[in-house]
């Protein structure tokens, strides 16, 4: 079972450890006592790095053991084995430390409160919870978490706990990695990813697969819009899955037999494209109770994910419609005559700029064989989306509520939102794998950036929109929104003086980049990785970001910045 991988490596593992050791000399130090010594890290696996904390100090403290058990949680290898020496065994045997990760700041308060008790008081700003579905707390949250303590051979050690663990953000970021698992949409045609945080290391391969057989994510599976290929009661024979020479080996029990060839096909599919992020994993092997189940079953993946976009700008000038090579622009594209005829202030193409959405004074149109079909003439209506089956998505800016969706037919299809309470909508887009919907809303003078799955009924129609969930803005007042890759959208927002550029990974975490110091941001388009964002200026620049620290003008004379689905 191939695996197509896609990752690239920033910095080489010996720069990556002499910065993790300069800095977990920090990680190591108490809030209410002397200097205790810092985890040792260690590659394991290629370049992940694994913290290798302190067992516990002869004759410590209550203090000192509660301290030491809670820095040596930041350590997964071998089943947390570090941080059971710190309980007792009967207790060690209980402890479930995979129930949820608790991420701090790493200012914590820990002190003995009785004669055999202990407290840890810390601030947690982000939750990790046991199917490694992750979650910022906002605003963050002050949390007391109690522990009693017994004698074991005259050293105390803690005989009840919390479950799970807490950890400091710059560990957090260390230890754990982000992984997609890939789930079935409402059709079964396209895979779509649902982000989840493992810990690095030879648990990884085992913590995905139990993650993926275990369904995704609440928000992502409302009302079937995604779901598992995998038969109900299907799991792990083993409870872990083995990794040699590269070979993944899934070994899945008796239910797994119930599936047709169609849904073998699928789950190994699934199995392929979730694994694929483990760097030491380039190939699958599916089992049933230890046979090859199917093996002449293929499970390339290449038919079930988008195709990334092409990366250069797609622009409209006055003279011109086309692809910005770096020196001109190529007007091949068989949509340049309808585009310089019409002018459009928006424009999404799909199916390889065979079919396009416009916006014109006169509303939102199909573009097609060279033709625009008018299809949507309400007024103040925004950029029209179109998503990878061919529907096109409209609504008016003040009338959050009265979004339709057309099919080439240009017949309208109400569609209900699950924004009713929105003043407003700012912008519209779709996932370029047709399964998520985005939109920037404004209520009561409040903006919000929100995400809903979405199910597909007879023909691939939109139907139904899932619960929204709230992702974060840029600081600012919002401007425009766009999604980078299937997992990552992003936003502009001013403050007046600047514009600033937020990326969001759905699931995960969110990153600040440089600001834009030079024009007016009026909108942004992303293609494949942060590197291709674009931003369009109201002077006619199309910026793109150079270098970390700065936003370049790249094209000039721009009217219009395509987005690519």
């Amino acid at each position: 079972m191939a695996i197509r991988k896609s990752v690239i490596k920033g910095i080489t593992l010996a720069v990556a450890m002499l910065t993790l050791l300069a800095l977990t000399a920090c990680s190591g130090i108490p809030r209410s006592s002397g200097v205790n010594q810092g985890s040792a890290v260690v590659p394991v696996e290629d370049d992940a790095i694994e913290f290798l904390p302190s067992g516990p100090v002869r004759n410590g403290s209550i203090e000192e053991i509660l301290r030491g058990f809670v820095e040596a949680s930041s350590s997964p290898v071998s089943d947390y084995a570090i941080a059971r020496q710190f309980l007792t065994p009967e207790f060690a045997t209980e402890w479930d430390a995979t129930t949820a990760v608790n991420v701090d700041a790493g200012l914590r308060t820990v002190m003995q409160t009785g004669d055999n008790s202990g407290e840890l008081v810390y601030t947690q700003n982000a939750l990790v919870d046991a199917q490694g579905n992750y979650s910022d707390v906002t605003p963050t949250l002050s949390v007391t978490n109690s522990y009693t303590f017994e004698q074991v051979d005259g050293q105390w050690r803690i005989s009840s706990a919390p479950n799970g663990v807490v950890m400091d953000r710059f560990t957090f970021d260390q230890v754990y990695q982000a992984h997609p698992l890939y789930f079935f949409d409402s059709t079964n045609s396209v895979l779509v990813p649902d982000v989840r945080f493992f810990p690095a290391g030879a648990s990884a391969s085992t913590r995905i697969t139990k993650a993926l057989l275990a369904g995704p994510s609440e928000w992502l599976s409302a009302n079937g819009a995604t779901h598992t290929a995998f038969p109900a009661g299907t799991a792990l024979v083993a409870d872990t899955v083995p990794v040699s020479r590269g070979t993944a080996t899934v070994d899945l029990n008796s239910a797994a037999l119930s599936a047709d060839p169609t849904v073998i096909r699928q789950m190994k599919q699934q199995l392929s494209a979730s694994l694929q992020s483990v760097d030491n994993i380039t190939a699958v092997t599916m089992l049933v109770d230890g046979a090859t189940l199917n093996n002449a079953i293929s499970s390339t993946v290449d038919s079930v994910l988008p195709k990334p976009v092409d990366s250069r700008p797609l622009v409209l000038t006055d003279k011109t419609f086309g692809y910005w090579t770096g020196t001109t622009v190529d007007t091949s594209t068989q949509l340049a005559p309808t585009m310089l005829a019409q002018q459009p202030t928006a424009i999404t193409t799909s199916n390889g700029n065979v079919l396009a959405a416009i916006l014109t004074a006169q509303g939102s149109s199909f573009v097609r064989n060279g033709n625009a079909q008018l299809v949507d003439t309400r007024s103040g209506l925004i950029a029209p989306a179109l998503d990878s089956f061919g529907y096109l998505w409209s609504v008016p800016a003040a009338q959050p509520n009265k979004l339709v969706v057309i099919p080439t037919d240009g017949k309208q299809i109400p569609l209900e939102v699950p924004w009713s309470t929105a003043d407003s909508i700012l912008s519209l887009s779709i996932s370029r794998d047709g399964t998520r919907v985005m939109a920037l809303l404004e209520t009561n003078g409040s903006y919000q950036l929100v995400v809903s799955a979405l199910v597909r009924g007879e023909k691939s129609l939109p139907i139904q929109l899932g619960a929204p969930v709230s992702l974060p803005l840029a600081a600012g007042t919002p401007i425009a929104s766009a999604w980078v890759d299937s997992t990552t959208v992003v936003s502009v927002s001013s403050d007046g003086a600047s514009s600033h550029v937020r990326t969001q990974v759905i699931g995960g975490q969110s990153e600040d980049l440089a600001k834009v110091t030079t024009g007016t941001p009026i909108s942004i388009v992303g293609a494949n990785t942060v590197a291709g964002i674009r931003i369009l200026t109201a002077e006619g620049n199309v910026l793109t970001q150079r270098s970390s620290a700065q936003w370049l003008s790249a094209v000039t004379g721009v009217k219009t910045l395509a987005v690519q689905q």
